[in-house]
């Protein structure tokens, strides 16, 4: 048994996209170390983060996430215990808007932040689950 999180956050100013591939770096290293799996969109000025793991590492990993200064209005959307993880093979995926095929966006009625009067936890992590689906290479959208 582990634990998923599901959190929100807005971006800090001055946080630009080289910033994010360093948190990505960052979180291989420690998330390999801890046993934590999960994903990170980078959507619109926000953070949409999917963590997976022991319900320690997930603790000490969110402290972290909320002392980060490139992190602003964090709001914890869900959390979990499930039987199999979601990102089981993942440190941490990143998507941005730009490797997200479009359809998307409108079949989740997308707004940014993913506000809460329109995104509870449990659409937050249908809406990233779309956005990390593997797509054909055809589609035009190519994902890394």
């Amino acid at each position: 048994m582990f634990e998923r999180l599901i959190y929100t956050s807005r971006v800090s100013e001055g946080v630009a996209i080289r910033d994010v591939y360093d948190i990505i770096r960052m979180s291989h290293n420690r998330n390999s170390a801890s046993g934590l799996t999960g994903a990170l969109l980078f959507l619109d000025g926000y953070f949409t983060q999917i963590l997976e793991g022991s319900p320690y590492a997930l603790d000490e990993r969110y402290k972290r996430i909320l002392a980060d200064p490139r992190h602003e209005d964090v709001e914890l959307r869900l959390r979990e215990y499930d039987v199999a993880p979601l990102f089981p093979t993942d440190w941490m995926a990143l998507r941005s808007s730009e490797e997200i095929a479009p359809e998307i966006f409108g079949k989740h009625s997308y707004h940014p932040g993913l506000p809460k009067p329109f995104f509870d936890g449990y659409k937050i992590q249908n809406f990233m689950l779309d956005c990390f689906a593997p797509i054909p290479e055809e589609a035009g959208v190519y994902r890394t």
